[in-house]
This record gives C-alpha cells, structure tokens and sequence, in this order.
C-alpha cells in the first residue's frame, strides 16, 4: 500500500531513536519505491545528522527473491534479486509447506557502511565496542519456525495495539569461518511479508510500529475521545531529544484539529510521556515542551486557545516496559484527554 510507513527504533549510548521506512509509490507492475531516513544522534552530543536512501524493489522479487538485501544506500537502486522489507511470497509459501526456506541475508552497503552504522538499529551504542562497524550478514542458509505455526507479534498499528501473525525464525549461517545466528520474526502475508524484528548476527531492527493511510484519519480517534474521553497518539513525530514536530505529523495534527472542530464544545488536555533514558526532570520537562508544542500546533491549526491544556510526565506513567526498545517507543507518546 503506498504510503504504508514502518517506524523502526534504534539505540544509542545517548539514547534512543527512530527511523523510519515509507512506500513513496507503487507502478503500476507492483514494483514498490522506498524511502528511509533517520535523524542520527551526533555521539559527541552535536546535533542530530539527517540521512535519506531510496531504492525499489521488482514486483517479480516480491514474489520469488530469497536474497534479503536488507541495507541499500544513497540514490533509488535496483537489487535484481532482492527484497527490502522484508521477504517474498515464495519464503512464506515455503514455511507455511515446510516450516523452513533457504535464504540468503545480504547487508552489504559498500563505502556508506560505517558512516550509518547506527541506522536502523545495527551495532547499538550501549555494546560499547564500534570496532566492529562494518561487518554486516552477508549469508546463506535455511531459516527454521520456532513454533509449528505462526505466532502472535504485538504491533502498533495506527496507534491501535494489535496482534499479527508472524513467523519466528532462527537458523545458523556460516561466513567467513565464523558462525552467525539469525533470529527473524516475519509476517505471515504473503502479499507484504514485512520484517517486524531480526537480529543477523551484529545486525539488529526492530519495528514498533506501522502506520498507512485511512480514508477518514479523524473517525478513530473522534469516537475514542467519545467513548474513552482519552486518545493515545503516536503519529506526532519530534526531532531527536528535541520538542520540533516533525512535518510528517501534519496528517495526525490535521485529525486532532478537525475533530475539535466538528465538537467545539470539547477541551482537551495534552500530555507528553517519555520512555525512561536520562534523568527525570530532564524526561518531564522535554514531555512538557512536547505538549506545548503540539498545542501551539493546533493553535495554529485554528482551536481556541482557552479548549487547550498541557501536562508532562515524563516517564511516570509507561505504558509498556522500558528494558525493550519496543517498550521504550510505545512509551514516547502523547495521549489526549477530554476534558
């Protein structure tokens, strides 16, 4: 589906951050173009770094490729051969057959690679060790189920948690003399076998959630704020450490704004939460300025000023654990309250 946005998160010594991976656009073959970018933390405490790559993928590879390029780099490419979010409809046929396929895991990206090693969450500051930058997957071999069926895979889905059927994979791969593991958590769909977590030996993603575009964005979130006087949003996007929104939040700021409008007699309250990385008042005063500046946001957007209240928790209020970076991203949000 174009515009179909996976949210991934990565960590950093300083903390954590996001990228994110959008289907820009689809022919009408069903090749699809892909865009990823990140703002990367700056390790000596600067300002984050804006990184960007594109590449497209064969209609014809998603379907039959059994090579997972899972990096690409600057400039759209084409990998005859490879898929990029995940695998082909012929691995899934093979798993739900067999329980097992043969793969090739391809994360060879040239010249870039130790420029954006932190991208998408591979060699995670907090191991210390960056001597290691560089040597990404590059193998073959055959991926085993974990379980005899697919599993239940929790995911944010347009800020709803849902379960999806994935399947749990491991397998041992052989590169350069050297045993490598391979867990890999994949969603059993044929038509968009996305990767939803994998860990390739040093290399490591994880995505938190998933998000595509709605016909009516406001529905949802109206009758949440009817029924449950509350709303949990995740689609407001802020730089890095920072309380700058993000132009790709305008659709969410868009929603909130017309369903204030469509019930002007509501008041809101914004609160911003944080997962647990730094130091509490640190955490409560960034939750606070992220609040007031998704109200400036909607102030701007033409609510009155006296319908909008903030508050900032900080980290008190999770939502989920904050030993996981799942549980860290699901805990950096702004929920809504009705007043």
């Amino acid at each position: 589906m174009q515009g179909l946005t996976l949210i991934s998160a990565a960590s950093e010594r300083q903390g954590d951050y996001e990228s994110t991976l959008t289907i820009e656009g689809i022919d009408a073959d069903g090749t699809l173009h892909l865009t990823t970018s990140a703002d990367l933390p700056d390790p000596a405490g600067g300002k984050q770094r804006p990184v960007s790559f594109n590449r497209g993928v064969r209609s014809e590879d998603r379907k039959d490729a059994r090579t997972y390029k899972y990096l690409f780099s600057v400039g759209e490419e084409e990998f005859p051969g490879t898929t990029a979010i995940g695998t082909s409809a012929a691995v899934i046929a093979d798993l739900r057959a067999s329980g097992q396929a043969t793969v090739t895991l391809d994360g060879q990206m040239g010249g870039l690679a130790g420029m954006v090693s932190g991208l998408l969450g591979m060699l995670p500051g907090d191991a210390a060790d960056k001597s290691t930058a560089g040597e990404y997957l590059s193998a073959g071999g055959i991926v085993r189920a974990v379980e005899s069926k697919p599993v239940a895979y929790p995911m944010i889905v347009n800020d709803a948690l849902v379960s999806l059927s994935a399947w749990h994979l491991r397998g041992s791969f052989e590169q350069a003399g050297r045993t490598v593991p391979v867990e890999w958590y994949v969603s059993d769909d044929p038509a968009n076998a996305l990767t939803l977590r994998f860990a390739f030996g040093k290399d490591k993603l994880e995505i938190t959630r998933i998000s595509f575009p709605l016909d009516d964005p406001d529905k949802a979130l109206e009758a949440s704020l009817a029924k449950e006087r509350r709303a949990v949003i995740y689609g407001i996007y802020f730089d890095f450490n920072s309380a700058s929104i993000k132009p790709s939040s305008e659709v969410t700021l868009r929603a909130i704004a017309e369903v204030m409008k469509k019930n002007p007699d509501w008041s809101l309250n914004i609160e911003g939460h944080t997962d647990n990385i730094g130091g509490d008042i640190q955490n409560r005063d960034l939750s606070a300025r992220r609040a007031a500046a998704v109200r400036v946001a909607l102030l701007q957007r033409g609510i009155g000023e006296g319908r909008l209240a903030t508050a900032g928790f900080g980290a008190s209020v999770p939502r989920a654990t904050n030993t996981t970076l799942a549980g860290r991203a699901r805990n950096r949000r702004v929920e809504l309250t009705r007043q």
